[in-house]
């Protein structure tokens, strides 16, 4: 009863090796001894020097190299094949995404946090404050806001300061809650974020148009006036 058997490259190659190393060996000891009888007919051996066996064994090397080639075989050590698959590599989510970017740019400004909350925020509070100006403006209230973050005297993420009671009027209004962020403010955000700064150090700014009286002179009185740009007065 024959039993079924998997033979591999591998085993291929040694059965080979053994059989002509076999056969090798025995035309080797047939023509030492074969002819080596008694008699008339004994034949003795010559005496071999190294260098004819060095021939030898290079003549029987390439004799046994032949025949591997013709068997398509390789005269080697068979060795494991070391085979490289492609490496799988995770594509980002989006949020991800944002979240390694919002990283590099919180070491790059040195804050203490810049979550994807903070940076949907501050889209927020700029929109709701300078919907109406250019690129240019809307980078300076970030300025501002990343500026209020730096300094000891606010808090210390953008979305504290910006819900800081009685900071943003758009916060008590409630328009930061309805505005539609437009690309002028994603913009500007960005550019502040890359680290953009127009603010002269602002850390205030106000409409003087639509400010009530006591928040005027506080401005007036308390504060350093630094430049007008949008229709806002910026101070520190």
């Amino acid at each position: 009863m024959s039993i079924p058997m998997k033979i591999t490259k591998r085993m291929y190659r040694y059965m080979a090796l053994l059989t002509i190393g076999g056969a090798i060996i025995s035309v080797v000891a047939f023509s030492s001894n074969g002819f080596a009888g008694g008699g008339k007919n004994a034949v003795s051996a010559d005496v071999i020097n190294s260098s004819d066996e060095s021939q030898d064994d290079d003549e029987d090397k390439v004799a046994v190299g032949d025949v591997l080639d013709n068997a398509g075989l390789e005269d080697t050590t068979a060795e494991e094949e070391n085979i490289d698959l492609p490496r799988i590599v995770q594509k980002e989510t989006g949020n991800e995404k944002m979240e390694r970017l919002l990283e590099e740019r919180r070491k790059a400004l040195d804050l203490p946090s810049l979550t994807v909350e903070d940076y949907n925020n501050l889209l927020r509070i700029v929109e709701a404050e300078v919907g109406d100006n250019d690129v240019y403006g809307r980078t300076i209230v970030a300025n501002v806001v990343i500026n209020r973050v730096r300094s000891s005297h606010f808090e210390n993420t953008i979305t504290d300061v910006i819900f800081s009671k009685g900071q943003f009027s758009p916060i008590r209004d409630k328009r930061f809650f309805k505005v539609k962020v437009s690309e002028a403010t994603i913009k500007g955000v960005n550019n502040a974020l890359l680290g953009e700064d127009y603010s002269r150090g602002a850390l205030y700014f106000m409409d003087r148009a639509y400010s009530t009286n006591h928040a005027v002179g506080w401005f007036d009185s308390s504060l350093t006036y630094l430049f007008s740009y949008g229709g806002h007065e910026y101070f520190k």
